[in-house]
């Protein structure tokens, strides 16, 4: 027993210092990079310019993602994760944070938030992990309503579904409660395509008047919960 616990034990460092070393490597490639006589394109790089590759890499890992081929994720995660440690050494570069910062906040991040594995909090449900969370995260950033810090970058339908699900475990009437019936992704694909089918045909901009609804209904929560 004691042998075959040295062997696991084993090959749980031997795993964890190759991940350290690959990982070290992917830092001094960056750094590589960013030096001089490095990539004269990395170097010219900002944070702001980078918003729109990190979108672009995400977008490639969910379709890889959809594809559901192994080879494709790791190729796109890879990528993905590349761009997290690009922007980090570019805030470096620039002297607004630094990585260790970045780890370091979000391991203090997980375990405030995460207290009924953290600091023995008793839940029994899913429903109660997630109420924690948002009560936590609204008490931290000092918000005002619960829909306050939905990125506004959000894609509109992403952005919808968001509100709704807010809307809905903070019992508002502004939006029904789930339907019990049950329906599939393809039947809610078909729906969704139907109705901007509808719209098209009818020379309606069907993703500006999901926009105006949401901000109509956004603004109707406002002024019942802040006075806005």
């Amino acid at each position: 027993m004691f042998w075959y616990r040295f062997k696991i034990e084993k090959a749980v460092l031997l795993n964890w210092s190759f991940f350290i070393k690959t990982f070290d490597d992917l830092l001094n490639i960056a750094d590589r990079l960013l030096s001089p006589g490095g990539c004269s394109w990395d170097q010219k790089q900002t944070l702001f310019t980078l918003q729109a590759y990190l979108l672009e890499e995400a977008h490639e890992l969910i379709e890889a993602i959809d594809s559901r081929e192994s080879q494709h994720i790791v190729e796109e995660l890879g990528d993905v994760f590349y761009a997290l440690v690009f922007i980090g050494k570019i805030g470096e570069k620039e002297k607004l944070f630094t990585l260790d910062e970045v780890m370091n906040q979000i391991n203090k991040k997980l375990i405030r938030r995460h207290p009924h594995i953290f600091a023995n909090e008793k839940v029994h449900s899913d429903e109660e992990i997630v109420k924690n969370w948002e009560i936590i995260k609204k008490k931290e950033k000092e918000r005002k309503t619960i829909l306050d810090g939905i990125p506004p970058t959000l894609p509109l339908l992403a952005r919808c579904q968001k509100v709704i699900e807010k809307l809905r475990r903070s019992k508002s009437s502004l939006v029904s409660e789930s339907s019990p019936k049950e329906i599939t992704e393809a039947e809610i694909g078909q729906c969704l395509w139907s109705l901007v089918a509808t719209a098209q045909g009818s020379g309606i901009d069907a993703e500006g008047a999901l926009r105006r609804y949401c901000n109509h209904i956004e603004s109707e929560y406002r002024k019942k919960n802040t006075g806005e």
